[in-house]
């Protein structure tokens, strides 16, 4: 069997190995964090992590109020249960529609616990708040609430950006006069929750430290009993949204940590100091898309959640911003990968012209031929025929590499476009044809059945040997597509169907 043969089809096998180890398998992201702390089993060792709400209120005084907030970039409500943020729905504007995604929904009264940015007391924490001031400027919104108990009085402002998916929240402490005992205040807020995405979405912690070392950690990773102290930027995030602390500059933080509710709902906590005289804080969020544009605009440190990050970042950048181009021409993200495909191919079709299959077998012809009398007549000296053999080398160089070298140089790019066409905000619910999704699996798997079949498809003559190794290898290859995203396999599939029609048009024209 010629392995010339199976070069392409072992070279795409072996890249959509190691892209699903990459995209599903990867390690981890950043370095442990040392600035933790482990909560031991004994708790009088240590202050033991607080979870647990109290609440003083049990009558509800009145029906919620609830306010309406619409920014450029989605809308917003808030409730007086909890001064809380009662949910959020981010704008998105796709093939000329404007569509909603909301990662923040209502809880029932049962839940009051699981409030974003519900504020807790170590003792009674109050529930019901009263809107004391809404007004909006030029750049933001600005709601005021206030709540008493019989330890403090509590304020909580919240300033939301118009423009950027940021949001400022203030907190006023004033413990009562004659109280002995000191107050502390906890903050919770959840990750992002997309219903739709089911068990396809990926939900992890995401954590600068006060060394400013970056970690993530999946949820089934989450060390319940790990906290940090003073993180620089703290919460988690989904396969397209963000959740977090990224400001806390009055460093109300004094410990932060997680809590897990049902197995699968993973909420910050931030932990302030005791107080007993009057304080007051004021800690930034962002909770957004993880979109390139939109993190760099509230705070650079986030684009190191993004999934692309890494060795591929500065391609996969480059492969988005094409894509993103493309897009605002063509109007649709399946036509901007068929676009990012031909570009690619013509990029290598200098390079698969000089190093074709033909010109290959060639130049490995004539250099056997010369080899073999390099052999003939030096066989009787070991020392000389190394000599030559290195010397003939040097000229003739190994034809192998050079016809595996546009494999090889598509590699990177396979990477880097593996993970944009995989993770990107950009590509979520955008749809093609029968495909209602392109950062999702191909519903009706017809793209990893047309690989299959450009796999298969007729390029010479080849004996049955040959040709059921061929029929393995597209099966095989064909199974594993159905894992990728369908704009993955778009872009393997047009990859091969370019190939394949460059092929034949070089026979054609005698081009090799």
């Amino acid at each position: 069997m010629n392995f010339k043969d199976l070069i392409v089809p072992i070279g795409f096998a072996v890249m959509a190995s190691l892209a699903l180890q990459y995209l599903f398998f990867g390690g981890k992201n950043g370095v442990e964090a040392e600035a933790t702390f482990m909560v031991p089993k004994d708790r009088r060792e240590y202050k033991p992590l607080n979870v647990e709400v109290d609440f003083s209120d049990s009558k509800r005084l009145g029906q919620a109020k609830v306010t309406d907030i619409e920014t450029e970039w989605g809308h917003v409500q808030f409730s007086t249960d909890g001064a809380s943020l009662e949910s959020i729905d981010f704008k998105r504007e796709l093939d000329g529609k404007i569509k909603s995604i909301r990662t923040i929904f209502p809880v029932t009264e049962t839940e009051r616990e699981n409030r974003c940015f519900l504020v807790a007391l170590q003792d009674k924490t109050p529930f019901y708040y009263t809107l004391v001031s809404s007004q909006e400027s030029d750049d933001s919104y600005r709601l005021v609430y206030v709540s008493d108990t019989d330890e403090c009085s509590i304020k909580k402002t919240f300033v939301i950006n118009k423009e950027r998916s940021k949001i400022d929240l203030i907190v006023d402490l004033t413990p009562k006069k004659g109280k002995s005992a000191p107050v502390e205040a906890r903050i919770f807020y959840p990750a992002p929750l997309m219903p739709d995405l089911r068990e396809n979405d990926v939900i992890s912690s995401i954590v600068v430290d006060q060394t400013a070392t970056f970690s993530k950690k999946g949820v089934g990773q989450v060390e319940l009993r790990r906290g940090w102290f003073s993180p620089e930027l703290f919460g988690s995030d989904s396969r397209y949204f963000i959740h977090s602390l990224i400001a806390d500059n009055d460093k109300f933080a004094v410990r932060a940590y997680y809590k897990l509710e049902d197995r699968d709902r993973l909420f910050s906590v931030l932990e302030g100091p005791s107080v007993d005289t009057h304080a007051s804080w004021t800690l930034s969020f962002y909770f957004g898309p993880k979109e390139l544009d939109s993190l760099l605009a509230v705070d650079p440190r986030l684009e190191k959640t993004l999934d692309y990050s890494g060795w591929f970042a500065p391609i996969a950048k480059i492969m988005l911003y094409l894509l993103r181009w493309f897009y605002k021409y063509l109007y649709n993200y399946g036509l901007a990968i068929m676009a990012i495909t031909l570009l690619f191919q013509l990029l290598l079709l200098p390079l698969s012209l000089r190093n074709n299959e033909e010109k290959w077998k060639k130049q490995q012809a004539e250099y056997n031929r010369k080899l073999a009398i390099v052999k003939q007549r030096f066989a009787n000296d070991p020392d000389r025929l190394s000599l030559e053999q290195a010397e003939l080398m040097r000229k003739e160089g190994l034809p192998s590499l050079g016809c595996i070298l546009p494999l090889l140089l598509q590699i990177p790019l396979f990477f880097a476009l593996s993970r944009v066409l995989s993770c990107s905000f950009e590509l979520y619910q955008a749809p093609m044809l029968w495909i209602p999704d392109l950062s999702a699996r191909d519903p009706y798997f017809i793209l990893p059945a047309l690989v299959v079949l450009v796999m298969l498809a007729p390029d010479g003559k080849v004996d049955p040997q040959q040709r059921m190794s061929k029929i393995m290898m597209a099966v095989v290859f064909g199974a594993v597509t159905t894992t990728f995203s369908a704009g993955l396999v778009l872009y393997i599939f047009l990859s091969r169907v370019f190939g394949f029609i460059q092929t034949r048009v070089m026979k054609y024209f005698k081009l090799v």
